[in-house]
């Protein structure tokens, strides 16, 4: 068993698919977000991790952008408002075909504000559970959203969990939270965030000074705590983006939200340990 746990509850055994309800369930994940060259983040991380957790799933590029782990980001194209909402309002529309059961979203790197607000406007009639994880900056460095962060909160709004780190929860909720992040600090992040009208928010840990990684799990119900043991090594690229997804898959099968983030820091904590090497960085496998 993972050392991930919530209060209360015990998580899921590590990578057990028998723990998702109805695995004959037909599951879509609408999967909306950057395009990294690289693979390891972005849409195609999307496409990868609900394909491994057996779910069909759709891609919206947001942008296109060049990235590495030397340079950074070299540069944003960010996708055309009108294009992008068409293909998100495309996206959700029922195809021909075996006919889906269930649909989640999942929302990661959008460019700007006209961006979000092509995706709001998408969403206006869209029933299912919305993950949103609201990506600022890459890893390996530079911006990746450029606006008024605060535009971010009117999908966090939306949302059926908002899925910030701990860096990014300060910065949404205008409080001064700095590396290495103190808990607590995170934490009054996530109730700062609540307070401005999101439903949920998951203050992912990766920043979190400690010996193991805490997300805290915010809503107006309280805070829930999902524990993990760090593991050694250089960080490992996308696992927020995976994060994300394993969320938006385990929603769409039926899970309670909160047994959604068990579920998916558990197979999460698997799938760093397994991480690889691609060139100078590492991805998940």
């Amino acid at each position: 068993m993972v050392a991930s746990k919530t209060r209360g509850e015990s998580p899921p055994e590590q990578g057990d698919f028998a723990d998702l309800p109805g695995p004959d369930v037909d599951v879509l994940v609408v999967a909306v977000g950057g395009l990294d060259p690289t693979g390891g983040a972005g849409v195609v991380r999307d496409f990868l991790t609900a394909r491994t957790l057996r779910a069909r799933v759709r891609l919206v590029p947001s942008a296109w952008t060049e990235q590495s782990a030397a340079r950074g980001i070299s540069s944003v194209e960010p996708r055309d408002p009108s294009a992008l909402e068409a293909a998100l309002r495309a996206a959700l529309t029922p195809q021909p075909g075996p006919s889906v059961t269930e649909m989640a979203v999942k929302v990661g790197m959008l460019p700007n504000a006209a961006a979000v607000d092509a995706v709001v406007r998408a969403l206006r009639t869209f029933a299912g559970p919305v993950v949103f994880d609201p990506v600022l900056g890459a890893s390996s460095g530079g911006a990746l959203y450029r606006g008024d962060p605060a535009v971010l909160l009117e999908l966090g709004q939306r949302a059926s969990v908002f899925t910030p780190n701990a860096l990014e929860a300060g910065r949404l909720s205008k409080r001064d939270v700095a590396e290495p992040v103190d808990l607590v600090e995170a934490e009054r992040a996530g109730h700062a965030l609540v307070r401005q009208g999101v439903p949920a928010v998951l203050v992912k840990g990766g920043h979190v000074r400690g010996a193991l990684a805490v997300d805290l799990l915010v809503s107006t119900a309280g805070v829930r705590r999902f524990e993990a043991p760090r593991l050694p090594g250089l960080s490992v690229r996308g696992t927020g983006c995976a994060l994300g997804t394993a969320i938006a898959v385990a929603l769409a099968r039926g899970l309670t939200l909160e047994r959604a983030v068990a579920f998916a820091k558990a197979w999460l904590h698997g799938a760093i340990a397994g991480a690889i090497e691609v060139g100078d960085e590492r991805h998940l496998s």
